[in-house]
């Protein structure tokens, strides 16, 4: 595992923001995004600071500890720029698209947090890795892992749609990157 400058950067962030929730110093109410307060209330800012926001010590643990097993090894690689453009692209991207995918619903004050969602697009640029330099069947040793990631993303009080369309805003954006860096 590979420690990063702003893979520690984000880690140490989340758990300041987790603490000052915990103390309540800040309130997950203020912070945490869903269609209604992103689109009708135009609180765009909420498409940020939801990934930065965990109510339970295990959110951010299992959070912190994903980003810590992938994200130096995608800022190495990627370089600081092109891992903040991952982190930061896919999680406002695809909780853009994870609202809108509830488009039926304009009312929907449904509260999504976490830095997951950010990080399934890290975990996206590390597929994208995995695909270039040891072709698709390497793959299959990921099967396992990605089926219980996306188990865990239909279990209720999940947002699983932020998941996915933040791992898939991960997989375009580092595609993306390697045809200009790689």
């Amino acid at each position: 595992m590979i420690f990063s400058f702003f893979t520690l950067l984000l880690i140490i962030a989340n758990i300041v923001v987790f603490i000052l929730i915990r103390n309540g110093k800040l309130d997950i109410e203020d912070l945490g995004m869903s269609y209604h307060l992103v689109f009708n209330r135009r609180q765009y800012y909420r498409l940020l600071t939801a990934g930065f926001t965990h109510r339970e010590i295990t959110h951010i643990f299992f959070n912190m500890l994903s980003l810590y097993n992938v994200g130096g090894t995608i800022e190495l690689l990627f370089g600081h720029l092109g891992f903040l453009l991952i982190y930061f692209g896919s999680m406002i991207i695809g909780h853009i698209l994870a609202l809108l995918l509830r488009h039926n619903n304009r009312d929907d004050y449904t509260m999504s947090i976490g830095a997951s969602g950010a990080v399934y697009g890290v975990i996206g640029a590390y597929v994208v890795l995995i695909v270039r330099y040891y072709g698709l069947s390497a793959l299959s040793e990921m099967i396992r892992p990605a089926v219980s990631m996306l188990v865990m993303s239909m279990l209720p009080g999940i947002d699983g749609k932020s998941h996915i369309c933040c791992l898939a805003a991960g997989i375009v954006i580092a595609y993306l990157l390697m045809q200009f860096t790689f």
